[in-house]
């Protein structure tokens, strides 16, 4: 069922238009009108509100525009005015710059009687002016999708649901910087990603407090209107520590305890990586229930050789030399004869086509770091929740071999010259050799703490 609602608190009456006819000037019929619109669209810029026009005589005969109200009237009988949109085809497009909050404002809307003549029609008679009140912002929450993991590192999607004062809302989703502009946000362990351009759990628990992470959420055009979302981490995630050379692989030296986190009632794995090369330090807390840590040293892959360049062809031979013979001849009866006889040279032979170069050797692969994983006798039982791996480079493939040139074609002539020789195929470079793991040890130390 459609409901309409009545923009105005009572019904407006408005000034007849007279219309006198020649022979009494008898006063036409007075009118009152009313603007009704969609109460399931939003009021807010950019959307276009479906209105309709309510004409009641005073003998109470209605009539209604077509469209939204499903009525006769065309509206092509009545211009339309809007002080911040634009009307078309029985709709409101709402302007404005959308920054304000509109609590209590609204847009305003002329009627008037359209003049048509031929093709061109104008404004006529005002008929009436309404004013149809914005919608605005009452309250928002700040939303999340499903379960996520509470573990530092960890992306989570999430939005804002923004209420408004007749009790619709609408929901918007990261990416931030495309559908977030209206809100402003506070955060305390959390931070939006670059990649991602949506929430991100800082990946260093050290500098989350008391295991509770913080968004505040506020309306940019009303900052009293915000939401806050806490979220306490539980730790419970696969970890991964990957850490790429560019070379042979970096050493690591990792320290690892266990203590009982009272806050989220959990024992949890402390666990520190360091390396030796860059002093970058690496924290991770891995619940025992569920949590595990995968640690690698990545060594570089070897460079790979060069391909060898192909040899250029040979030059072809130059054409045979052509000159010309005058030979004279005296005959029987005394006279002299001459001809001219046209020689051809032999062809010159065509060029050796130039070797093709050898391909390059390939690098050889970086050695794999070495790991040391120093641990207290309490995480003993858990020792199979830390995997580490040290992994070596692979060697560089060898270059490939060019190829020879073709030799040259040989000169036309009396006789042709010959071919050139093709130039040799030059050798593909070697592989590079693999590197070598690096060495992963396990060794207790006194507890850490």
């Amino acid at each position: 069922m459609k409901f309409l609602i009545t923009v105005l608190a009572s019904l407006i009456w408005c000034l007849p238009t007279i219309a006198q006819s020649p022979l009494n000037n008898a006063k036409a019929s007075m009118q009152r009108y009313l603007l009704e619109y969609d109460p399931a669209v939003l009021r807010i810029k950019g959307n276009s509100v479906p209105i309709g026009i309510l004409a009641i005589s005073d003998k109470g005969q209605k009539s209604q525009t077509k469209g939204f109200l499903n009525g006769v009237d065309n509206w092509s009988k009545y211009e339309i005015e809007v002080d911040s949109g634009n009307y078309s085809n029985g709709k409101i497009k709402i302007k404005g710059s959308g920054k304000e909050y509109k609590k209590g404002d609204s847009l305003t809307v002329n009627v008037y009687t359209k003049k048509t003549f031929l093709f061109f029609s104008s404004k006529g008679n005002w008929l009436f002016s309404q004013k149809i009140p914005y919608n605005y912002e009452t309250n928002i929450n700040i939303l999340t999708t499903g379960n996520f993991s509470k573990a530092p590192g960890n992306h989570v999607q999430f939005g804002v649901r923004k209420y408004f004062d007749n009790k619709m809302f609408i929901d918007k989703w990261a990416p931030v910087k495309k559908n977030l502009k209206d809100f402003i946000f506070l955060f305390d362990g959390v931070h939006i990603s670059k990649s991602k351009d949506d929430l991100k759990i800082d990946k260093d628990p050290t500098r989350i407090k008391n295991d509770k992470i913080q968004l505040i959420a506020l309306l940019t055009k009303n900052a009293a209107i915000a939401d806050t979302l806490n979220v306490l981490l539980d730790y419970v995630a696969n970890y991964q520590c990957n850490i790429q050379s560019g070379g042979r692989g970096y050493d690591l030296d990792v320290t690892a305890d266990i203590y009982h986190d009272s806050i989220i009632n959990a024992q949890l794995l402390k666990i520190e990586v360091k390396n030796d090369a860059t002093h970058k330090t690496y924290n991770y807390w891995v619940n025992i229930n569920g949590g595990s840590l995968a640690i690698a040293s990545k060594a570089a892959y070897g460079s790979d050789g060069m391909n060898g360049a192909d040899g250029l062809a040979g030059t072809p031979g130059s054409a045979g030399i052509v000159s010309t013979d005058i030979v004279t001849t005296t005959n029987s009866d005394g006279t002299t004869t001459t001809t001219t006889n046209i020689v051809t040279g032999p062809g010159g032979d065509g060029g050796k086509g130039q070797d093709g170069g050898n391909g390059q050797d390939g690098d050889a692969g970086g050695n794999g770091g070495n790991i040391t994983i120093n641990y207290s006798l309490a995480v003993t039982p858990f020792l199979n929740l830390i995997k580490a791996i040290s992994i070596a480079g692979r060697g560089g493939s060898g270059g490939r071999a060019g190829k020879g040139g073709i030799g040259g074609s040989g000169g036309s002539g009396n006789p042709n010259g010959n071919n050139g020789l093709n130039g040799l195929d030059g050798r593909s470079g070697f592989d590079g050799s693999d590197g070598r793991i690096g060495n992963v040890t396990f060794r207790m130390i006194n507890p850490i703490r």
